[in-house]
């Protein structure tokens, strides 16, 4: 029986200097070739994943870090934050100053009052990520919470509260994640709802094609990809990857750069 193999995007597909190696793109095609399915798990929300990406072709996609699930072209997962949760959370985080940026499937938000301080902050984001501006979907402005429909994920800009301070106060409700990416404040990470995570939403997909947890190999670098990792029947980290993802896994390939996903479908025996 052919396996199920869940590839997250940035620092595992696609470098943050923007290139993609035909390696990796080469070892999806021959791994589907030859019987094998391949699902994006993916912390972007779906319009932002790109054609670039998906034009390389998969059985199912995982975005919003597991708010939205699709499998063979039908959506058989959506899920998001309740109202009560989302204002509750974003009303403290606006006490302390955060710019959050607010995602559903289709679109971003960002409040009126931090579009400027978003904007900068997004520059670098992006530069960060060898990602043009012309390139970016921008989010839409909104004046109020309420204006903002089916929040699946909520990305945070803080130059006051950590990680840590967020998990002391709300880890039991929320699921917490740093983005591992340079910024001048304190963190940069996402927060979903405990319910909505990457190794949830490959779960979804398991159960679409009646395959069991054995059948699953996972390959990802960060710390957004721990759950994933460790759910999997085999977990595998890009030698680029975080310390947290490393730990979480079964096998350690080597770095992208290295053409370390051509590397790990060689190791399970995919192609």
């Amino acid at each position: 029986m052919g396996k199920v193999i869940f590839l997250n995007i940035d620092g595992t597909i696609r470098d943050f200097d923007g290139t993609i190696p035909v390696s990796g793109v080469e070892a999806i095609k021959k791994a589907r070739q030859n019987g094998h399915e391949v699902v994006l798990n993916t912390g972007r929300a779906y319009f932002r994943i790109g054609n670039e990406i998906l034009d390389i072709g998969f059985d199912g996609v995982v975005a919003g870090s597991g708010g939205y699930v699709e499998y063979k072209g039908e959506r058989i997962g959506y899920r998001y934050f309740t109202q009560l949760a989302y204002i509750e959370f974003m009303r403290d985080l606006m006490e302390y100053g955060c710019v959050v940026e607010m995602e559903s499937n289709k679109k971003s938000y960002i409040l009126e009052s931090d579009w400027e301080a978003y904007q900068r902050i997004s520059r670098e984001f992006w530069r960060y990520l060898h990602i043009r501006e012309d390139e970016v979907t921008m989010p839409v402005r909104v004046r109020t919470l309420l204006d903002v429909p089916e929040v699946q994920k909520l990305v945070i800009f803080s130059d006051k509260l950590s990680r840590h301070d967020i998990v002391s106060k709300w880890g039991y409700s929320f699921h917490v994640a740093g983005l591992g990416i340079p910024c001048n404040g304190k963190w940069v990470g996402e927060v979903t709802p405990n319910y909505i995570t990457k190794a949830e939403g490959a779960y979804q997909i398991l159960k679409a094609g009646e395959k069991k947890k054995k059948d699953m190999i996972a390959i990802g670098c960060s710390e957004k990809d721990v759950s994933l990792i460790a759910f999997a029947g085999f977990g595998i980290a890009m030698g680029n990857g975080t310390k947290e993802a490393k730990i979480a896994a079964r096998h350690v390939t080597a770095s992208i750069k290295e053409d370390g996903l051509q590397k790990a479908f060689h190791i399970v025996g995919l192609l």
